[in-house]
Formats: C-alpha cells, sequence, structure tokens
C-alpha cells in the first residue's frame, strides 16, 4: 500500500510539471499528504505504541551522534566535500523539501507503523529476541524498494551499496526509536539527512567504484554498534526498574 500510495502521488502527479523546482515541491508535498494518512491511520488503529509520543529531551540526544556521523561521513563519500549546490536555489531548497518529507514519511511507515505492528506481540519493547527480529524484518522491508532505483538509470554499484546501507540505517534507526520511544526524532534525523545530501550531490552523477561503493555501503558499522549498545542500555534499564519497583 505504501509503494502504491508513492507511486500515484508521488511520481504521476508531480511528472506533469515541466519546471524540474516544480517536481520537486509537488512530489514533496505528495509525501507530506501520505504521511498525514499514515499518522491518522497509527492513531486510529492505535498500531503506533509509543511511536507518536513526544520526545523526550533524551531522545533528542541520542540521536544527535548519529546526525552529525551522517551529515558528514556520507556527503563526503558522495562528492568528497561538504558544500552545498545553491547555484539555482529554487531547485536546491525543492530538492531540500522533497528530500526531508521523503525521509520523515518513510520512517512514519517503517519505524512508525511497520516496526510497531512487528513488536506488537512484545508490549514493552524489552523481549530482547523479539525485538532484534522486528528490527531486521522492518530493516529489510526498508532496504528492498531501494533496488527500484535501478530503474531510474542509477548505476548498479551505487544501488548494491544503497541496499546494504539502507539496511544497516534502518537498523540504526529502529534502535534509536526504540530506545527513544518516539519517532519524532528520528524522522527530523533521516530528513534532514536527505536535505543535506541530496542538495550537496546536486547536479553531480553519481557512479561510484567497487571501493567507494563499499564504503558507502558498510559506513553506518559504527552506527549500527552505537544503537545495539543504545538498546542493551534500555533493556537493562528496564530490567532493573522491574526488579525493584518504587514503593507506595
Amino acid at each position: 500500500m505504501f509503494i502504491a500510495a508513492t507511486v500515484l502521488l508521488v511520481s504521476f502527479p508531480p511528472s506533469r510539471f515541466n519546471d524540474p523546482a516544480a517536481r520537486e515541491y509537488a512530489a514533496g508535498v505528495a509525501r507530506v499528504i501520505v504521511g498525514l494518512i499514515v499518522i491518522v491511520t497509527i492513531r486510529q488503529r492505535n498500531w503506533g505504541l509509543n511511536a507518536l509520543s513526544s520526545p523526550s529531551p533524551r531522545s533528542w540526544a541520542i540521536t544527535l551522534p548519529v546526525a552529525v556521523y551522517c551529515l558528514v561521513v556520507y556527503p563526503l563519500l558522495f562528492t568528497g566535500t561538504l558544500s552545498l549546490n545553491l547555484t539555482q536555489p529554487n531547485l536546491a531548497a525543492g530538492v531540500a523539501f522533497n528530500g526531508f518529507a521523503a525521509g520523515g514519511l518513510e520512517e512514519l511507515v517503517f519505524r512508525g507503523l511497520i516496526l510497531s505492528l512487528l513488536l506488537s506481540g512484545n508490549s514493552d519493547d524489552h523481549n530482547p529476541s523479539k525485538t532484534w527480529r522486528a528490527i531486521i524484518i522492518s530493516a529489510v522491508l526498508f532496504s528492498v524498494p531501494h533496488a527500484l532505483n535501478l530503474f531510474v538509470g542509477h548505476a548498479e554499484a551505487r544501488v548494491v551499496a544503497q541496499l546494504v546501507w539502507s539496511f544497516l540505517l534502518g537498523v540504526v534507526f529502529a534502535c534509536l526509536r526504540i530506545a527513544g520511544r518516539s519517532i519524532w526524532p528520528v524522522a527530523v534525523l533521516h530528513g534532514a539527512m536527505n536535505a543535506f545530501v541530496h542538495v550537496n550531490r546536486l547536479g553531480v552523477e553519481i557512479e561510484p567504484s567497487l571501493l567507494s561503493a563499499a564504503a558507502l555501503a558498510f559506513a553506518p558499522v559504527p552506527l549500527c554498534i552505537y544503537g545495539a549498545m543504545l538498546l542493551r542500555k534500555t533493556a537493562t534499564h528496564h530490567n532493573e526498574n522491574k526488579a525493584s519497583p518504587a514503593l507506595t
């Protein structure tokens, strides 16, 4: 349903615009509409567990190191620079808006909806085997649609690398969502990462060598270790609280 809605609303209507910037804005607006539908669905069906809860200061804090890492490492791996292509400001703004909307929508679907449904049989999110099974499945489902980029002309090495890095980042984002008990910091992180990287590589043809593709693919490995540590610390804290309930 998500892929169908994306194709219908994000691909077809924007294609009617001749101006590239207008296409980007139209695609971004379509993604916002789909995102609102997902939010309403989660709330009405009560499928989101704590996904849509207000973020705590801790949930923002644990996201910050991932944001810094991604906003430095990926632009350097793609283009070798942290500079943004602002030669066409209106197009750059449209690309940034569309990229941010895409990242936010993907988080609402894959970590807000799908991950929550996979965790629904594990009511407190702290059964390690069930939690990791849910994380892996949601990360696979997040990764696989990126194979469609083969049909829009992306280089094969880049698409294979993207399948790997999107899976690994899916694991990281899921860990942040569970440890932070809110989808919003992760959605902002994913959106900001998309916006920055897309404008950074605007107008640049990305055809990585095998070595650079491998670097792109496995760049999130340190973040996976960080996410696993967060998840373990969260589970330990939860178990300690259950073992020592407050006196009433």
